[in-house]
């Protein structure tokens, strides 16, 4: 750093508080080890995750997802309305239009139901807005687009339930609307023939969580039990796009969405669409062992950037592709698009740190970043990646005439929707989740809006709120770790948000060589405890080498690491700090 500069708070300089849950009953662990087969580190997790009770319905929903576990789509306030509307219309063979958002989410949830209805011999049009030239969701310029669409049912997916005047615009025009979303209402709903929203304060729906995606897959899992076609039949197809759309969303991987995730993860990797097969192929993804992860950083980042850096719509053709010519090209186009995403998000991030830096030097628990040379495609990537280096609140706006559009990333603890609702009159919109929104400013409104935004921030960020987590999820032995244990961790995936691949503690380690230092930035070493050595392999985490000269507590997750042919266990250090004797 340059003398001018002034001292950062990165999170890499802050202490991280360590979280560590009681041990579990025992006589519970024993039992789940017994019963389900488990290691009796494994069992403790399980016991755990469960919680109070540990109920043995419970702990097998949990280890074997079905579809029997599925709640009824009825129970989704306005669902019968919905399906009663959609059925009528395969029966009259009514051109249907479906007007989705340019997320993964949005894209994947709009081929489902195309494809969907396609099969039913349902005429569709589709349309997805431009992020740039359209705006967010159900926009003014949204309604334009679906005007020129002769459809006379309307469905949006991933929005609108906001969009009263826009609905009402639609519905003015003798058009019937339903609402399929997933994101916080207003207090008002739209006038539509039915909004499906497990997130509506009037819905008795038993899970929140689902993505938009989610909803469209109970509406067509209720389209089958209405139109009398058996079970599955127009459910398995649509797996595949429904574990992609969740995977990226980040929503919470538990309750259905888990049976939804370990079913489309199995019908990604047997029997994907041609489209999702050709992006695959060219990500590179190894097809026989698809994760959450896989999804997260290998598949999705291709999708969004056909949206952030171009139209998504490039992304929806890709998935309605019925042959390996028409697919592989589209799936080309969206690799070069995130080839020059990368690029943008590169710049893009130099210059906000430069211009974080400055900000935190006069003590802001929040970060307000914009500049009109940014591209809006790219400035929620680096708001996030901004979150994790200084762990503040963190808004990036792509400024542009009239108007900017700005991606916001939150702290565990720090509601952004909430706040951006508390700055709402000088904002052009906004909308999105606790933690990760987006909005639209004009330029005289920005330093307003800073202003307002890190007011609240102060008001509510604690100090032990700027303090990163490091979350335990079992205390266990190193011995008690190995090839076999992670066979058994994998009984407890799919992993992601609120189910995340379980975080191990073993206190009392000591270095059995002097730390290795890989490419100038990565920590490799080899620990003991008791008898039992393992490996462990630390990235950009080579400033906690001279920790290792004393025993040390890690925080790590198990993994296998293969290599030409050969595979063994290594343990991936999260966080190192000198032993609590």
């Amino acid at each position: 750093m340059s003398a001018h500069q002034p001292s950062i708070r990165r999170t890499e300089y802050r202490e991280p508080v360590w979280e560590i849950p009681p041990p579990p009953d025992g006589d519970a662990v024993r039992r789940i080890s017994e019963r389900w087969k488990l290691s009796r580190v494994v069992a403790k997790l399980v016991a755990q995750r469960i919680g109070a009770g540990n109920d043995d319905v419970a702990i097998d929903r949990f280890l074997n997802p079905r579809f029997e576990h599925l709640h009824d789509p009825y129970l989704m306030k306005g669902m019968y309305e919905a399906v009663t509307r959609l059925a009528e219309a395969v029966y009259k063979r009514e051109v249907v239009t479906i007007f989705g958002d340019y997320d993964v989410d949005g894209t994947s949830s709009t081929a489902l139901l195309v494809s969907t209805l396609g099969a039913l011999g349902v005429p569709t049009e589709w349309r997805i807005p431009h992020r740039e030239s359209d705006g967010y969701g159900l926009s003014d310029r949204g309604v334009e687009l679906v005007r020129e669409t002769s459809g006379t049912l309307v469905i949006t997916v991933d929005c609108g339930v906001t969009a009263l005047e826009q609905i009402a615009a639609l519905t003015s025009d003798g058009r019937d609307v339903i609402v399929l979303d997933h994101h916080e209402t207003a207090d008002s709903l739209p006038d539509a023939v039915a909004v499906l929203d497990p997130k509506r304060r009037d819905c008795p729906y038993p899970f929140e969580g689902l993505a938009a995606v989610g909803v469209a897959f109970k509406l067509v899992q209720a389209l089958e039990d209405v139109l009398g076609i058996a079970p599955g039949t127009l459910m398995l197809p649509a797996l595949d796009l429904v574990a992609l759309g969740t995977a990226a969303d980040i929503v919470p991987i538990v309750d259905e969405n888990r049976v939804l995730m370990r079913a489309g993860l199995r019908r990604l990797s047997r029997k994907p669409c041609v489209g999702l097969a050709a992006l695959i192929n060219v990500a590179s993804v190894n097809r026989r062992n698809l994760t959450t992860s896989s999804i997260v950083f290998g598949l999705a980042p291709r999708i969004n950037a056909a949206g952030r850096m171009g139209s998504a719509s490039t992304a929806v053709r890709l998935f309605l592709a019925t042959d390996d010519a028409e697919a592989f090209p589209l799936a080309q186009q969206l690799a070069d698009a995130n080839r020059v995403r990368q690029t943008e998000d590169k710049a893009t991030l130099e210059a906000a740190i430069a211009e974080a830096e400055e900000q935190i030097g006069r003590g802001v628990r929040a970060l307000v970043l914009a500049d009109a040379s940014w591209h809006p495609g790219v400035v929620g990537i680096v708001a996030a990646r901004l979150v994790e280096r200084y762990y503040l609140p963190t808004i990036m706006i792509a400024m542009s005439d009239p108007i900017g559009r700005g991606s916001g990333r939150s702290i565990d603890g720090f509601d952004l929707h909430a706040a951006l609702g508390e700055c709402a009159d000088v904002l052009e919109g906004y909308g999105g989740h606790v933690k990760a929104a987006g909005l639209s400013i004009t330029a005289e409104n920005v330093a307003v809006f800073r202003e307002r935004f890190q007011a609240v921030a102060k008001r509510q960020i604690t100090d032990d709120l700027l303090r990163p987590k490091q979350e335990i999820d079992v205390v266990a032995e190193l011995g008690e770790v190995s090839l076999d244990t992670i066979a058994d961790i994998e009984r407890l995936g799919p992993f992601g948000p609120e189910n995340r691949r379980p975080v191990f503690l073993s206190r009392n380690v000591r270095a059995a060589a002097p730390p290795e230092i890989l490419k100038g930035a990565h920590l490799k070493v080899e620990v003991y405890q008791h008898g039992a050595v393992r490996e462990i392999i630390g990235f950009n985490m080579a400033d906690a080498a001279p920790l290792f000269e004393n025993p040390v507590d890690i925080a790590y997750v198990p993994e296998t690491n293969t290599f030409l042919g050969n595979t063994r266990l290594q343990l991936r250090v999260k966080a190192v700090r000198t032993a609590e004797m």
